[in-house]
């Protein structure tokens, strides 16, 4: 088969050549435009005022009147260049080779359509390393900022992205903000922090993902500098919990010691004599210690009734709360590699549940034995259900310390307005009419303090001393700020546990319950996390804790 399409070799006409002139731009003529509507940015507007024309402008010399030169493409650079008052501009104007208007107005459509449809945008990429390459060559990011017409955030943040190639990939291939690609160049390390945080970028919960993985990495490492406290004492240290049906890995709660007439007593910590014979698995509790020596503190030894309240005496024999807290510790949870050396055998309870092969005399098939053995295997359920709700208190309550920072950042941000928002007066006026003292919490003033800026210690009375009647709108942002920082204050890491509750629900509570005051929040643009979607009671902890623990495995 012959393909007869026919190849035109012959080289194109070449279109007659312009002249470069500077030309006064408010004598340039705009006429028709394909872009009919000429939008004028803030920002193109600063470039051309620090950086003039840069690229020519084109337009077409009328043939009526030589002194008139028709603008083809450029309106644009033309407006902003009368809008900042230049004097000159640079214009490439060209010969019409148009017989009548029609060719004109195909001549003009054309040569509009092709300047524009074939121009093509740096990269994010391309941008962060150019701005890289000036800073590198000694321009300062304020000047850079300048030159460019950008914020400063934003060369800092481009900054940031060209001193990671990981970084500059993910700005290439996905669709991340250069913003997002800063971000990520924190954890360059962790190729699975990076893609949980592409997953989420250009959603509300990137930034608490950022938050969640800082939180994370700084708990990974304090575990290995517990790690490897305990392997310099002689222990082996368990990344993960080992199969029950090990007998070369037996933990302390299955051992006994028999005695000399074969009577079986639980092994306790107190049978942990030799390092080498035992292995460890570290998780992470909470314990009240005190706060100089970081000691375990019992909470029946300290006088709750003095917490907050520096100068109250203390009861005899107690100590002031004020002198302990709670703080992040890790428990060791054994397991024997070697119970016969280690002088211990496994409980008989627990070879016939795990090791039959072990089992010594005959089965005992009595209803005592057997009531007890369903004791003992309801008490282990019990105990590994307790287990886990612990590890829930502390997971949740670190991905509670994430949201409260992203959640303190969107507030102050919110406060920085001139004017409340739409729908602030009416929560206001509602919060207070169910709770006038809410704004005498502890830590109300000071919380709200930190949301509308203000200096440390200094309290917001400071901020509204002064205002005059003009100063109504933003003294109604002052009061927002009151009211958020007054729920904010009582919203704490744990505000999980009584989900939607601060002093009672919804539907009767005089108080304003924690899910009222976060769906506020999302009226005004705030996206929740999925521990506080617990507090307005979208979900459950227990589907947040699983995910959590997916989001863990995963990585």
């Amino acid at each position: 088969m012959t393909d007869n399409a026919h190849t035109d070799t012959t080289a194109p006409e070449l279109a007659q050549q312009g002249t470069i002139e500077h030309l006064d731009p408010n004598l340039l003529e705009i006429g028709d435009n394909v872009r009919d509507v000429a939008e004028l940015t803030k920002e193109f507007v600063s470039s051309i005022a620090e950086n003039g024309v840069l690229v020519p402008i084109t337009g077409v010399r009328s043939a009526e009147n030589l002194e008139v030169v028709r603008i083809r493409n450029g309106q644009r650079r033309t407006l902003a260049a009368r809008e900042v008052g230049l004097a000159t501009v640079p214009v490439y104007v060209l010969p019409s080779a148009a017989a009548d208007a029609a060719e004109d107005l195909i001549e003009r459509v054309v040569h509009q359509i092709v300047t524009n449809d074939q121009a093509r945008a740096l990269t994010d990429a391309q941008r962060a390393k150019g701005i890289q390459q000036m800073i590198d060559a000694g321009m300062s990011v304020t000047k850079v900022s300048k030159k460019l017409s950008v914020h400063k955030d934003t060369v800092k943040a481009a900054q940031t992205a060209a001193g990671s190639q990981a970084a500059l990939e993910y700005l290439d291939s996905t669709q991340i903000s250069l913003t997002e690609a800063a971000a990520l160049a924190e954890f360059e390390n962790d190729p699975a922090a990076m893609e949980r945080l592409v997953n989420v970028a250009g959603t509300g919960r990137f930034d608490y993902t950022i938050e969640q993985l800082r939180i994370e990495a700084a708990s990974a490492e304090a575990l290995a500098k517990e790690a490897q406290k305990w392997v310099e004492r002689g222990y082996t240290v368990l990344d993960s919990r080992p199969s029950s049906w090990d007998p070369t890995m037996v933990p302390l709660n299955h051992l006994v010691r028999i005695d000399a007439e074969g009577t079986e007593a639980d092994a306790t910590e107190e049978s942990v004599t030799d390092p080498a014979q035992w292995a460890v698995l570290l998780y992470e509790g909470t314990a009240l210690v005190d706060k100089t020596t970081g000691e375990l503190v019992n909470e029946d030894d300290v006088d709750w009734a003095t917490e907050d309240e520096d100068d109250a005496v203390p009861e005899d024999g107690l100590r002031h709360a004020n002198t302990v807290e709670d703080r992040d510790v890790f428990n060791a949870e054994y397991f024997c590699l070697d119970y016969a050396a280690a002088g211990l055998a496994i409980a008989q309870r627990r070879a016939r549940q795990y090791f039959p092969e072990l089992v010594t005399g005959e089965d005992d098939d009595t209803d005592a034995a057997q009531a007890e053995a369903q004791a003992r295997a309801e008490a282990d359920a019990q105990a590994e259900a307790d287990k886990r709700e612990r590890r829930k208190v502390l997971a949740l309550n670190k991905l509670g310390s994430a949201a409260i920072i992203v959640r303190r950042e969107f507030i102050t941000k919110l406060l920085t307005r001139k004017t409340a928002p739409k729908g602030a007066v009416g929560f206001v006026a509602d919060a207070l009419a169910r709770d006038a003292y809410m704004l005498t919490g502890l830590h109300a003033d000071d919380t709200a303090a930190e949301l509308l800026g203000l200096k440390e210690n200094q309290p917001v009375r400071t901020h509204t001393k002064g205002l005059d009647a003009s100063a109504d709108a933003r003294a109604q942002v002052i009061l927002l700020g009151m009211v958020l920082g007054a729920l904010e204050a009582r919203t704490g890491k744990d505000a999980w546990r009584n989900p939607g509750i601060i002093g009672g629900t919804a539907s009767w509570a005089r108080n304003v319950t924690g899910g009222e005051y976060l769906k506020f929040l999302v009226s005004q643009g705030y996206t929740l996390s999925p521990v506080e979607e617990v507090i307005t009671g979208e979900r459950t902890s227990d589907q947040v804790y699983d995910e959590y623990l997916a989001e863990a495995q995963a990585a």
